[in-house]
């Protein structure tokens, strides 16, 4: 799935050839309001000059709230195949577009109904009235009464499928970008599915699908689609800071930092980001909650979250320097663009690469990160840490199996229990770290000396099982010397010295007719034979 959507991620659309024209410049411009400043007629020599795109109170009317006009001239020398038409990126924040006189659309709503809709991308086809050689007018209507005010993004005039298709490039790269998203968090479902007790798989399959949604909400069409009803930019943040509480959320639970206060103190301040997200009345509000608490929020918690995932990798977590790699790509996409977003930096790319690039490689290792750890789980579960072999449960529950497909096959089945020989004396006058050594080494021996379809596991303490299927009592009695005589045939180092260290084998065998045992009844067998081999003076094997 992972490779489909990363190919689908990579491959745009064809581009047509662009034919369109920059307007940016000198516009005329002229705060107030009259239905005469879209008139082509109109002389405005007399009106301001102000440059376009660029916010009205950054040019000399920093105070300004209310209605303004701006006005510019465009030349169409010969008439193109396709329709023509004028795009507008991004207007602050309600507007209306006329061309010739004629109005063509807009974005938002003017009082006594105002509607702040900023940064929504919109394509307006001129009229056919104006589909003739020789230089129009174009006079856009604003009004704002935010903070900011004015066209503040690129106005481009050309052919409508060369302006539309800008639109939906950015759609396809965005849209792909959610889609890869939602693929790596369905495998974070898959992981919690199969272990509900770790809640940090939900937690990055929330993380990813807010993410997914994030990017979403980020489409022109998506945002255009939304203006006469809801502001996207709501949803942005709202979004920004769900997805942002549950990745702290799952970082908490990768780490088992949930004793950790400032973690927990960041997975509570983003969850409480939301709701004002959802309910702020104006376009004011929503820029000062994303300038003051979700823009600072996000640098804190990034420079948090990279700072203990260091102190984890250099405490030997693991698969902590992944994730580490990924928090510092995402550390430069934010402080980028955070830096845009409150001015320092003037250029404004109209397609987010530095974040969707910085995100796709962190939800990246966060996901490599996460199926490290499950498999480590995994793993865990049926192996035994100290010796490496199976352990018990995963051995008597094979067991079982062999024993029913013995007696469907008719094939024989034998089971050898194994002990160290003097195990205690070694605990009692070297330690228990150098008898844990020593089983470690023996779990390495009898690995190397048993067969790969056998059934080798930690019984419990210093004793070992084997199930051998397809394998009789004689056979069983052969493989339980060589396992023997593979532990004995060299002395194990055991700290400072060495020790020789020796086994003693029972071997229990099933036939395969109809009176089939049980496999505790098997291996009851097998320890009472085992029991015969230490009487008979141990390192030795009874059947």
């Amino acid at each position: 799935m992972w490779v489909g959507l990363l190919g689908l991620l990579l491959q745009a659309p064809t581009a047509p050839p662009f034919a369109f024209t920059d307007l940016a410049g000198t516009w005329r411009f002229r705060t107030g309001d009259t239905a005469a400043f879209a008139q082509p007629a109109l002389d405005d020599s007399g009106w301001e000059r102000i440059a376009v795109p660029g916010a009205w109170t950054r040019q000399g009317h920093p105070g300004y709230r209310g209605f303004a006009w701006y006005r510019t001239r465009f030349t169409i020398d010969q008439l193109p195949s396709g329709a023509l038409g004028l795009r507008f990126r991004s207007v602050a924040t309600a507007f209306e577009v006329y061309v010739d006189g004629e109005r063509l659309g807009g974005v938002g709503g003017f009082p006594p109904r105002y509607r702040a809709r900023p940064v929504v991308p919109i394509v307006l086809a001129l009229p056919a009235a104006s589909l003739t050689a020789g230089q129009h007018v174009v006079a856009v209507r604003v009004y704002s009464a935010e903070s900011m005010g004015g066209i503040v993004g690129e106005v481009r005039f050309g052919e409508v499928a060369d302006l539309l298709w800008q639109g939906r490039r950015l759609d396809f790269y965005l849209l792909a970008t959610a889609l890869l998203l939602v693929g790596i968090g369905m495998y974070q479902i898959f992981f919690w599915l199969r272990r509900p007790q770790a809640f940090e798989h939900l937690f990055i399959f929330l993380y990813c699908a807010g993410l997914a949604l994030f990017f979403v909400s980020w489409m022109p069409s998506v945002r255009l689609a939304l203006a006469p009803w809801v502001y996207w930019y709501r949803l942005y943040l709202a979004l920004a800071a769900a997805s942002t509480a549950a990745f702290c959320f799952a970082f908490r639970r990768i780490f088992d930092l949930e004793s950790n206060r400032l973690v927990t103190a960041l997975c509570l301040f983003f969850l409480g980001l939301v709701p004002p997200a959802l309910i702020l009345p104006g376009w004011g509000q929503l820029r000062g909650l994303a300038k003051y608490f979700v823009d600072p929020g996000l640098l804190v918690a990034t420079a948090t979250i990279l700072v203990l995932a260091i102190m984890r990798l250099r405490r030997g977590a693991p698969h902590a320097r992944t994730l580490v790699w990924g928090i510092m790509l995402l550390a430069i996409a934010l402080f980028h663009d955070i830096l845009i977003d409150w001015g320092v930096l003037a250029y404004r790319p109209e397609f987010p690469w530095m974040i969707l690039v910085g995100s796709i490689a962190f939800v990246s290792s966060l996901a490599m990160t996460t199926a490290g750890k499950f498999v480590d789980t995994e793993t865990a579960a049926l192996y035994d840490r100290l010796t490496g072999l199976y352990r018990r449960e995963v051995v008597m529950d094979a067991l079982a199996r062999e024993i029913r497909r013995s007696a469907r096959t008719r094939l024989p089945l034998a089971v050898i229990m194994l002990d160290v020989d003097r195990f205690k004396a070694i605990n009692d006058t070297h330690g228990h770290p150098a008898g844990d050594r020593a089983l470690t080494e023996v779990g390495r021996r009898l690995a190397e000396a048993g067969r790969a379809v056998d059934w080798l596991g930690r019984y419990g303490g210093e004793e070992f099982i084997g199930v051998l299927a397809s394998t009789n009592g004689a056979g069983g009695v052969h493989a339980a010397e060589r396992l023997r005589q593979a532990v004995a045939a060299l002395p194990i180092s055991i700290g400072r010295t060495t020790r020789s260290i020796t086994l003693s084998a029972g071997v229990a065998a099933y036939d395969g007719g109809n009176d089939w045992p049980t496999a505790e009844e098997l291996v009851g067998a097998a320890d009472a034979a085992l029991y015969r081999a230490k009487d008979a003076g141990r390192n030795c094997v009874r059947e």
